[in-house]
């Protein structure tokens, strides 16, 4: 039940923050509308004060399949990994925060898995083992998609993870990482080669003495 003059709790911010996000996804809102809501729903004291941002939008997010379990997070981020049970429908939103699925000791007796990922300035993770297919959407605003698999042949049984996004100030990235692989180990590596001096050059001869002619 939403008590009007009770202070927002971080879950109804960021079902609002959610809905303002499809409006925008959706042309419903401009982008500086979309900021101005935004702040609205953030700075407000009651639950009737954030209402007034969502008041000519439709609040009735669309039912797609089986219920979709939502990690939601305001100032933080939404982070699942480790073993955990993979189902149909997975979805996390945050505001400043990054959303990150970790699938590799995930769960799963799906044939196909959705997942589904919001944020407003923050980064869409979705990290799958290699041999999973995986696809990629989404929509975002001063942001890009990356889709990053390993060249390797699809491995039998598993799933196809279809995963879309939106993202305001964010990226939205899938890639392939091996079991205990982090995402900066690459990275560090490929910083250390960049600062690795390139080997010296051998000296040059010595210029040949000329002797006089006899």
């Amino acid at each position: 039940m939403r008590m009007p003059d009770r202070e927002p709790t971080d879950e109804q911010r960021a079902a609002s923050v959610d809905i303002l996000q499809r409006a925008v996804g959706e042309g419903r809102l401009t982008l500086g509308e979309f900021t101005d809501r935004l702040d609205v729903v953030l700075a407000a004291a009651t639950v009737a004060e954030m209402d007034t941002a969502l008041a000519d939008l439709p609040t009735e997010l669309p039912v797609v399949g089986s219920a979709a379990p939502v990690s939601m997070s305001v100032f933080g981020d939404v982070r699942v990994s480790g073993r955990w049970r993979l189902r149909e429908h997975n979805r996390g939103v945050t505001v400043f925060g990054d959303v990150r699925f970790d699938l590799r000791d995930s769960v799963c007796s799906e044939a196909e898995v959705h997942i589904e990922g919001r944020t407003v300035f923050g980064d869409v993770v979705v990290i799958v083992p290699a041999g999973v297919e995986a696809e990629l959407s989404g929509f975002t605003v001063f942001g890009d998609r990356h889709l990053d698999l390993a060249p390797v042949p699809r491995q039998p049984h598993t799933p196809i993870v279809r995963v879309s996004g939106l993202t305001i100030f964010g990226d939205i990235r899938v890639r392939s990482l091996a079991p205990g692989e982090s995402a900066s180990s690459w990275r560090r590596a490929l910083q250390h080669w960049r600062h690795v001096p390139p080997p010296a050059l051998p000296a040059p001869p010595p210029p040949r003495r000329h002797l006089p002619p006899h």
